[in-house]
């Protein structure tokens, strides 16, 4: 028999799928993007993430032409709650890297942690680009960017 605390994160787990539907299924790199005439992705829900090709142009300054291939696109913040403060996560290594180069930020770690002001300029910077994903700290191991 279940115990209700496993019920509770069967059920926050499957709100979770439902508020991430949003997602992208797969992402495409941004030299892919860039090639497109429509630059987009297809979301979990079917429907279309369309890219503004000015901020693709625009994030592509603070990336080296040869790591075009490695970024994916959209850049995924996992807004993670459960604790005092909402945090961002950005753990694609090569994500991380951009986002420290547009933040400025000194640190160069394969993760970058993210509070609320730097997730608001990120997104008004580059609308299109970034994507939040909802998690949350006591569904350990669970990821937003795993398929549905």
């Amino acid at each position: 028999m279940n115990s209700r605390p496993d019920i509770i994160e069967v059920l926050l787990r499957e709100e979770l799928r439902i508020a991430n539907k949003h997602l992208p299924v797969t992402r495409k790199t941004l030299r892919e993007l860039l090639e497109e005439e429509f630059p987009h992705v297809v979301c979990r829900d079917g429907s279309l993430h369309f890219f503004r090709r000015s901020e693709l142009v625009e994030l592509s300054r603070y990336v080296p032409r040869e790591k075009w291939d490695k970024l994916l696109l959209p850049i995924i913040i996992e807004v993670v709650s459960g604790e005092e403060e909402l945090v961002g996560i950005v753990s694609d290594p090569h994500a991380a890297e951009v986002v420290s180069s547009i933040l400025e930020l000194s640190s160069r770690e394969r993760t970058v942690f993210l509070y609320k002001p730097q997730v608001y300029e990120l997104r008004r910077r580059f609308s299109t680009v970034f994507q939040i994903a909802l998690s949350y700290a006591g569904l350990g191991g669970s990821s937003p960017e795993s398929p549905p």
